[in-house]
């Protein structure tokens, strides 16, 4: 049996290695990485999954799980570390590698309709460079921290109060730049959360997106004016803000971590797609060369010996068993099975307790009596040789009455001819 080997026509890279596939077999494998070539539909619907090339995947799940790593850093930071403002440097900086990597361009492979977010060259630089504000702002805390650390701890020389001011107003300018920076990034990652069909995760991101921004902003000109002025009243009341701001920051760390889970489901997915087309060619060859007789690998009912290879009906060549294809129960002819009728005997207590009969309105949904069921109980003693009555008050028995047919005699009528009226 002999099938046409469909090539590739289009400018199609490999998902794996970019290595350019035009005319290759579609069933065969990439010369350069040697992974199998994955079947691409014309029209997909939409998901990441049937659109996205593999190494396009992995690029978004280490960004993922980048930024994951940053946000949890920052946290840890926050609890237990919160003196130490020079921590959050590296997080920042980690954070900025994980969406520079995540806002890598897409790839649009055939098929695929351009996205109004995700394929806009002006909003993706927005969100790249935007995030650049919270390295900046992270230093400019770590020196002010710094300069006021100095100036407690030598109040003979103190550093310039000019200094202090301007790194104060650039740290505030920097924050606000960063927590606004949240609102870009956040849709863009919520586009990628529509397109890998989790719109939960969307609809999560677009609100933190708004909480951090608005609450993020408003924290961090109270906590700017708090250390310029010494003002313990704000510096006392500001950790209801930052509390609010460390509860939306998980939520939104775990949709990061959710996110890279996604992506490496997506592209385990994809890996297990790719090599569909050879599971099924090696199906084709082997009944092709099992014509008539079993094609996978299968054990014998009686002693567990591969019977592969072997016709249907022969014998085991371990024990004997004659060999039979597994998992395929026969079917019955209803009209040659005899029926099955249990003659068991019913013993009855006919001098037993008398529970009564409960009504359908007395049951529940899963048929079992109420609380507040009330069983009927009727205490009319039925003869052995009697009828057995439906009420205590039913009326005895009549017999029906005679139903009486009108007939009237047609012996003497005559068919009636259309002649007789001329």
């Amino acid at each position: 049996m002999s099938t046409i080997e469909m090539k590739i026509t289009t400018d199609r890279e490999c998902d794996f290695c970019g290595y350019s596939l035009k005319g290759l077999p579609l069933a065969g494998k990439c010369p350069e990485c040697g992974k199998p070539i994955r079947r691409i539909g014309t029209k997909t619907n939409g998901s990441i999954t049937d659109e996205a090339p593999t190494r396009f995947v992995k690029v978004l799940r280490l960004g993922f799980a980048l930024a994951s790593i940053s946000i949890f850093f920052s946290l840890f930071r926050r609890l237990f570390f919160s003196e130490a403002a020079y921590l959050e440097i590296p997080a920042a900086l980690i954070w900025l590698l994980g969406i520079w990597i995540i806002t890598v361009k897409r790839p649009l492979t055939d098929g695929m309709r351009p996205d109004k977010v995700l394929d806009n060259e002006r909003f993706r630089m927005i969100v790249r460079f935007s995030n650049f504000a919270w390295p900046v702002g992270a230093l400019a805390t770590a020196a002010l921290v710094a300069l006021n650390n100095t100036a407690a701890a030598n109040p003979a020389s103190p550093p310039s109060g000019i200094l202090i001011n301007v790194i104060a107003i650039g740290r505030m300018l920097f924050m606000i730049a960063s927590w606004l920076s949240m609102i870009p990034t956040s849709i863009y990652i919520a586009e990628l959360a529509y397109w890998s069909a989790h719109n939960n995760f969307a609809d999560r991101m677009r609100g933190a997106a708004w909480v951090l921004a608005v609450i993020g902003t408003t924290t961090a000109i109270a906590t700017t004016v708090g250390i310029v002025f010494s003002s313990a009243i704000i510096l006392a009341f500001i950790w209801v803000p930052w509390l609010i701001i460390l509860i939306t920051i998980f939520v939104y760390n775990l949709t990061f971590i959710q996110m890279t889970h996604v992506m490496h489901w997506v592209i385990k997915n994809q890996i297990h797609a790719a090599g569909s087309f050879e599971r099924v060619e090696e199906r084709r060859k082997k009944e092709e060369q099992y014509r008539g007789r079993i094609v996978d690998d299968t054990p014998c009912e009686y002693c567990g010996h591969n019977i592969i290879g072997l016709e249907l009906g022969s014998p085991c060549p371990e024990c004997g068993t004659l060999a039979s294809r597994p998992n395929r129960p026969t079917i019955n002819d209803p009209a040659k099975s005899k029926p099955y009728h249990d003659d068991t005997p019913i013993d009855l207590d006919e001098h037993g307790e008398n529970k009564g009969v409960y009504f359908n309105d007395q049951l529940d949904a899963h048929g079992r009596p109420k609380k507040t069921g009330v069983p009927y109980t009727p205490q009319t003693e039925v003869p052995d040789d009697g009828d057995i009555p439906l009420t205590p008050d039913d009326p005895a028995d009549q017999p029906p009455k005679a139903i009486r047919h009108e007939t009237k005699r047609t012996d003497a009528l005559k068919p009636r001819s259309f002649d007789d009226e001329h």
